[in-house]
């Protein structure tokens, strides 16, 4: 895909808690069992997630982590940006340093036309959407 480890497991973490009921917690090594995500690496995912808003983290005995309103009304690019940068990459594919409409490398009209639908496929929908599609898929896969 576009997007590394990082952003892939932030993905799977994030839809997973927004497919819990709201309000409930749910405990770390509960979402890395699930989601089979080593639990160290999403201990640190989930610390940035928190930092920028979108979970709670509520320490001690009955803690974990929620959700918030924030995540659920951002699009998932909006997500995996803020905790692994951008994953859209709008320079040239070949390296040319001077690729433009007017100066186009072999693969420039293309290129741009994918780079495009990629970022319009991940922006069109918030995770409360993408969370509810996901949730009817795995009932029609059980």
């Amino acid at each position: 895909m576009i997007y590394t480890k990082t952003g892939e497991y932030a993905i799977r973490a994030i839809l997973f808690l927004a497919r819990q009921p709201e309000g409930s917690l749910v405990m770390a090594r509960q979402i890395a069992r699930s989601e089979e995500i080593p639990s160290h690496y999403l201990a640190k995912i989930l610390q940035r997630m928190a930092k920028f808003g979108y979970v709670d983290s509520f320490k001690g005995r009955g803690g974990g982590f929620k959700i918030t309103e924030l995540a659920l009304n951002s699009s998932v690019l909006e997500i995996v940006e803020r905790i692994e940068g951008p994953v859209i990459s709008l320079k040239c594919i070949t390296g040319l340093k001077e690729c433009s409409d007017e100066n186009p490398c072999p693969f420039h009209e293309e290129w741009t036309e994918l780079r495009n639908r990629i970022y319009n496929l991940l922006t069109s929908k918030t995770v409360r959407q993408v969370a509810t599609e996901y949730t009817a898929t795995l009932q029609k896969i059980k």
